[in-house]
C-alpha cells in the first residue's frame, strides 16, 4: 500500500535536510571567526575604545543633538561597530577563502552554495548582535546611557535590518579585490568613509563637499537610523529606508556581477 502523503509533508521533507545542513555550517564559521585573532580583538575592544573616545566619559551633561554626548556617541560607534562586523566576516573571509582556494573546494563537495553563503550571513549577523550587546551594556554600565526599553530594542533591530547593503557590499569586495590586500583595503576605505560620512566628526565641520555628498552615503544613511532610536531626529526614516533598499539593490547587482566573474574566472 503506497505511503499516504499529506500535505506540506514533501516540503518538510526538503526543508529538513537543508535546515540540518545550515545549522552546523553557521556553527563552523562562528568557531572560525571567533578563533581569528584579528577578528576577535578588533571586533570587541575597538568599539568600547571608541566608544570611551567619543562619548567622553567624564562629560556627560554635554549634549549632542538634544541628547546626552555618552547616547549620541553610542548610536554611532554602534553604526561603525556593525559594518566593521559585517565587512570583516563577509568580505574580508570570502576573499580570503579565495586566496586559499577553498572556493574550489567547497565546490566539490555536496554542500549548496546558497547553504555556505546564507551560514556566513547568518553569522556575520549573529557576530554583530554579539557585539551590539557588548557596546549597549558598556555604555549603559560605565557611560550611564539611560534609554527606554523600547529604544534599545530599536537601536538594535534598526542596525540589525539596515546592515543589509553593507553585507552585499562586503560580498562583491571579497569577490573582487585581490585576497592578498583585502584587509588593509576594505579597513583603510571603511575608516575613511566613516569620518567622510559625519559619524565621527558632526557634519557641520566637515568640509563644504562632504557636507553635500556625506547624506547620500549608505554609511550615513545607517547611521540616521540609529541617531533617531536614541532620540536624535534627523531626516525622515522613511527616505532613509527607501534609500539603503535603493543600495541593496545596487549592491545586489554588483555582488551578483561580480559571483559570476570569479565563477568564470575560477570554473571556465
Amino acid at each position: 500500500m503506497p505511503a499516504r502523503v499529506t500535505p506540506g509533508s514533501s516540503t518538510r521533507r526538503l526543508v529538513a535536510p537543508w535546515r540540518a545542513m545550515l545549522w552546523p555550517q553557521v556553527q563552523a564559521e562562528g568557531l572560525r571567526l571567533w578563533r581569528t585573532p584579528s577578528f576577535l580583538v578588533p571586533g570587541l575592544l575597538l568599539p568600547l575604545v571608541l566608544y570611551s573616545l567619543l562619548g567622553g566619559l567624564g562629560k556627560a551633561n554635554s549634549l549632542e543633538g538634544g541628547i546626552s554626548r555618552h547616547a549620541y556617541a553610542l548610536a554611532s560607534v554602534a553604526t561603525y561597530s556593525i559594518i566593521n562586523v559585517v565587512l570583516y566576516s563577509f568580505g574580508v573571509s570570502i576573499a580570503n577563502e579565495r586566496g586559499q582556494r577553498l572556493n574550489l573546494l567547497m565546490r566539490a563537495t555536496p554542500l549548496p552554495a546558497s547553504i555556505y553563503l546564507l551560514a556566513k550571513v547568518v553569522t556575520a549577523l549573529l557576530s554583530a548582535l554579539i557585539i551590539l550587546l557588548v557596546l549597549c551594556g558598556f555604555a549603559l554600565m560605565v557611560g550611564g546611557v539611560q534609554l527606554s526599553a523600547i529604544s534599545w530594542v530599536t537601536l538594535i533591530a534598526s542596525l540589525l535590518l539596515g546592515v543589509l547593503p553593507f553585507i552585499l557590499l562586503g560580498f562583491a569586495i571579497g569577490n573582487l579585490v585581490n585576497p592578498a590586500g583585502a584587509t588593509p583595503i576594505i579597513n583603510l576605505s571603511f575608516f575613511i568613509l566613516a569620518f567622510a560620512s559625519g559619524v565621527f566628526v558632526p557634519l557641520t565641520q566637515l568640509p563644504a563637499a562632504l557636507q553635500n555628498i556625506a547624506p547620500y552615503s549608505p554609511f550615513y544613511l545607517l547611521a540616521l537610523l540609529a541617531w533617531n532610536a536614541v532620540g536624535v531626529h534627523i531626516g525622515t526614516i522613511g527616505n532613509t529606508v527607501w534609500l539603503l533598499v535603493l543600495y541593496s539593490v545596487i549592491f545586489l547587482s554588483l555582488a551578483v556581477w561580480a559571483y559570476r566573474r570569479e565563477e568564470r574566472y575560477s570554473f571556465g
